[in-house]
């Protein structure tokens, strides 16, 4: 597939559809949302180039399809793997040269998997050419945005990339399920680690980085946590017990402390999060809403600080030996409404 196009393409002003491609371009994609519940995989392959290199790049991994063939093999598993789904388009940006269009904006996907209901928003971008009156697919890329980059930031951060990386895996967590039915969830990374490890040097950052994972660990062994995952200086750890959990991050703020007060050269600032699920009852929404909501904590968290959800703090106060703050409202990302967080009293 070659596209030829002339030197006024260096103009903006060129790159803008005329109002009929624009009208036709816009029906297209409005068509083939509609057609997606529909479930016809002949339909769907009619809007695609009859080309050997016609593409389409999905959010999979293994999702780079090459011709029609290959194309119609992905859209009859996506078929087999869902109940039902819907496409909702949102705002598209369009721009054209010639015979030949392309498309970028919104698009929201909502996919039923047995008693489950998905709603995934994607970023969708086509490349299109009109052929005998008629506007053909020749490239189609579906993105999903990284869950694991925060708002304002241009890249993942560690705490986040566990978090992600934990819903991708799925570990098995039965072995850490509490007499209650949930295991708690401890999230920990360094406050500034960016910026640190660029001061610092690759080999000073990779020293001070092994010294914090073995307080980490230690304090881990110590109190029968589970390791579920690190990436960087961010780790997850589950627990059996919200109260061994909530006194292994007490442990961790303190070794931690000590460690900063015998080489100042290389003090870092902890930041914890805590929250509880149960895995058995939620199911696989355990990943998608626990394990966010545990690591959405920790990001709110300062350096120094243990942040823990209101579960956490109803299931361990009672003791009287661990003291909490009034709490505040927060917002966490990707969680519909205000969560109130508390934040442990450390002497």
């Amino acid at each position: 597939m070659y596209l030829a196009f002339d030197g006024r393409l260096g103009s903006i002003r060129h790159m803008r559809p005329d109002p009929r491609t624009e009208a036709e371009v816009t029906a297209v994609l409005s068509r083939i949302a509609e057609l997606a519940g529909r479930r016809d995989v002949d339909v769907a392959m009619a809007h695609f180039a009859d080309d050997p290199d016609v593409f389409l790049y999905g959010t999979g991994v293994d999702e780079a399809r090459t011709g029609p063939a290959e194309i119609r093999a992905q859209i009859e598993r996506d078929l087999s793997q869902s109940d039902a789904w819907s496409w909702t388009l949102g705002r598209q940006s369009i721009s054209s040269a010639g015979s030949v269009a392309w498309t970028a904006g919104d698009l929201d996907i909502r996919v039923v998997v047995g008693d489950r209901t998905l709603d995934v928003p994607h970023r969708l971008t086509t490349v299109l050419e009109r052929r005998d009156g008629k506007w053909l697919i020749l490239q189609m890329h579906l993105s999903i945005a990284n869950g694991a980059q925060a708002v304002g930031q241009s890249f993942p951060t560690n705490l986040e990339a566990v978090s992600e990386a934990v819903e991708r895996e799925r570990p098995n967590l039965q072995g850490r399920v509490a007499p209650d039915g949930t295991v708690t969830l401890l999230f920990t990374d360094i406050e500034g680690s960016t910026p640190m490890a660029e001061r610092l040097g690759d080999l000073e950052w990779f020293a001070l980085l092994r010294e914090h994972d073995a307080i980490v660990r230690d304090q881990i062994a110590r109190y029968g946590g589970f390791e579920v995952k690190t990436i960087g200086d961010a780790f997850m750890i589950a627990f059996g017990s919200a109260r061994q959990a909530l006194l292994c991050a007490i442990g961790i703020q303190e070794a931690i402390s000590r460690h900063g007060a015998e080489h100042p050269d290389r003090r870092v600032r902890v930041r914890i999060g805590m929250h509880a699920g149960e895995p058995v009852r939620e199911g696989n929404d355990f990943y998608g809403k626990s394990v966010a909501f545990a690591s959405r904590v920790a990001g709110h968290a300062s350096g120094g600080e243990i942040l823990v959800s209101a579960l956490i703090h109803d299931l361990t106060e009672s003791a009287g030996d661990i003291r909490f703050d009034d709490g505040r409202e927060v917002v966490l990302k990707g969680l519909a409404g205000t969560h109130r967080v508390y934040s442990v009293r450390l002497a």
